[in-house]
């Protein structure tokens, strides 16, 4: 169903604490927190320059896109790229909340540097944008592709539907539901969405463009790059927009 999403993000305090940069682990490392399944891929050349957080869509887990060209073409740029499980299929939930905010201060630690972007794909939109908004995670820097935003606005996504009901009981509160409350996300940071036109499943006119007019209302520096096809088309995660996106970001120091 959703393909999943990529977003960075840091911690609270956490990543920005983090003292001097020591060797990066040379191969993938991989824990277990509070039930959940993390890893971390250092980067393949060059100095560390930050830590990436891939924010995973639904159906996925800790392994999905790690790895894959689109990813892995930032480790290339000198970025280590940490996910986690999230639990799973649960739609930007205070748990997955918490997931995100242990795997940040974790992939700080194993890297020896500060979580400088957030990556989000589909479902994970929703994850990473909770996550920011409730000050479970921090980072100067946020890469969204064909990102669920509206948490009301996903019954043409397969699966979806039910998937709420059971991780919320019922409709998604406000208080889970980015949409609702997007006046409250740090407009300092560097921002970038990618849409589609032909998306069904997550339309841009109740994700990604909701989500770009607010951030630019309130003066935040938004990017934006236009895919084509259905909801996980391939146009989507084009590595070439991620690395213009995260060498940005490198730097802005």
């Amino acid at each position: 169903m959703l393909l999943m999403l990529l977003t960075l993000a840091g911690c609270t305090g956490g990543a920005a604490g983090t003292a001097g940069r020591g060797v990066v682990p040379e191969r993938t490392v991989t824990d277990v927190l509070a039930g959940q399944r993390v890893r971390l891929d250092p980067p393949t050349s060059g100095r560390t320059v930050g830590v990436a957080l891939w924010f995973h869509g639904q159906t996925g887990d800790v392994d999905s896109y790690m790895g894959s060209a689109w990813l892995d073409a930032i480790r290339a740029r000198g970025w280590a790229v940490a996910s986690s499980d999230l639990h799973g299929n649960a739609w930007g939930s205070p748990a997955a909340v918490r997931d995100a905010r242990e795997l940040a201060r974790w992939a700080a630690r194993q890297a020896r540097a500060e979580v400088r972007l957030l990556v989000a794909g589909s479902m994970g939109g929703a994850t990473s944008l909770n996550a920011l908004l409730d000050g479970a995670v921090s980072a100067p820097c946020w890469y969204g592709t064909e990102v669920v935003v509206d948490l009301g606005a996903v019954s043409a996504v397969p699966g979806a539907t039910a998937e709420l009901l059971d991780v919320y009981g019922g409709p998604p509160p406000a208080r889970s539901n980015p949409a609702r409350r997007l006046a409250g996300l740090p407009a300092s940071m560097r921002w970038f969405v990618v849409t589609s036109p032909d998306d069904t499943w997550v339309p841009a006119a109740a994700h990604g463009d909701v989500l770009v007019a607010a951030l630019r209302a309130q003066g935040a520096s938004v990017g934006t790059a236009v895919a084509s096809g259905e909801h996980g088309d391939l146009s989507y995660f084009r590595p070439e927009d991620l690395v213009a996106f995260a060498d940005r970001c490198a730097g802005d120091r």
